[in-house]
């Protein structure tokens, strides 16, 4: 395998560490194993971007130090369990943006916000198809003050496949004056597919902005018939459908590279 810059391997552990100060433009991308763990430290003041594919199962554990600010893209095309922890200190920021297009997923995301000032933002692209399962969770945990963040979780079911959307906010006892939001929002494009969008919020102190909301759309045949009208066959127009769905979310993937890896990625299961 490859390893790129910043990288250490060890067995089939992987540690990517940000020097203090670093300020890095270009993406660190990393194929990870089935059944690897990847370890990522953003120290003190530095910028990082790092790209994950998942090749199965993998543990991802994530530290991001003092006024430090980390994108992760993880992208999951093959089937496992993935554990996925954030550390953040004060003034940092962390921004994930997960892709789920495997068969079966089991992907747990959990951001603990231990600073002051500390920010989470997750962006959850999903789509399962056939009778394909997915099982997805993310929480950010406020236990310090002035947190910040949201949770958008995105995705279409369709056929018989079942998805579980468990998104969480909680906010501790020391969490006062945290800002934050959590969408779910789910595209169901057959009545014989199944969602349970589950958003919640647990907050134990004042002084808190926290809101959530969860929708579950259905695609009808009057939206085909619309793209019928226009000479577009059934299937480019599912097609059409399920990427301007997502699209905002793919939008806001800032690496192009990495942007269009995604878009081949759902046009291959599109056609699958």
């Amino acid at each position: 395998m490859n390893i790129p810059a910043f990288v250490q391997s060890e067995g089939n552990t992987f540690t990517i560490t940000v020097p203090i100060g670093m300020q890095l433009r270009e993406t660190v991308a990393l194929l990870v194993p089935h059944g690897a763990s990847v370890v990522i430290t953003s120290e003190e003041d530095s910028q990082a971007m790092v790209s994950l594919t998942l090749e199965g199962a993998a543990s991802v554990d994530v530290t991001v130090q003092a006024n430090a600010t980390l994108s992760v893209v993880s992208l999951q095309t093959d089937p496992g369990v993935v554990r996925h922890k954030n550390t953040v200190s004060d003034g940092g920021t962390v921004h994930v943006q997960n892709i789920s297009l495997a068969a079966e997923v089991d992907h747990e995301l959990r951001s603990f916000l231990q600073g002051e000032h500390a920010v989470s933002n997750v962006d959850w692209i999903f789509y399962a198809k056939h009778a394909e399962k997915h099982r997805i969770s993310a929480r950010n945990i406020f236990d310090a003050k002035y947190g910040g963040g949201e949770i958008i979780m995105k995705g279409v079911s369709e056929h018989t496949a079942h998805v579980f959307c468990d998104g969480m906010i909680e906010i501790g006892l020391q969490g006062g004056g945290t800002d934050t939001y959590l969408t779910e929002n789910v595209l169901m494009l057959a009545g014989t597919a199944k969602v349970d969008a589950i958003p919640g919020l647990e907050i134990k102190t004042n002084d808190v902005k926290a809101s959530h909301s969860a929708t579950v759309s259905k695609g009808t045949p009057e939206d085909l018939f619309y793209f019928a009208t226009r000479g577009i066959d059934e299937t480019e127009a599912r097609q059409m459908y399920i990427q301007g769905f997502l699209g905002d979310l793919t939008a806001k993937i800032t690496d192009t590279a990495v942007q269009d890896i995604l878009l081949e990625q759902i046009e291959q299961k599109l056609i699958a």
